[in-house]
């Protein structure tokens, strides 16, 4: 996983809807904190990309930009 590329998708996918990465990353389930673990290293559960995805309406290969 390119930890850059997902930070740059989930950004640019959260401004397409109006939102920002720690509200939806709370709203979708996956943890207010599931940026900052990222940035940090923690690489993160395949449950929680997908619950991601689900909610900002994409597919996980467009979030992780494969």
């Amino acid at each position: 996983m390119n930890v850059d590329i997902f930070v740059q998708n989930v950004k640019q996918f959260c401004k397409a809807q109006g939102t920002n990465p720690t509200a939806a990353c709370e709203a979708s389930g996956a943890g207010r904190n599931l940026m900052d673990n990222i940035k940090k290293g923690s690489i993160p559960s395949v449950a929680k990309v997908q619950m991601l995805a689900e909610y900002l309406g994409v597919t996980t290969s467009e979030l992780l930009g494969e």
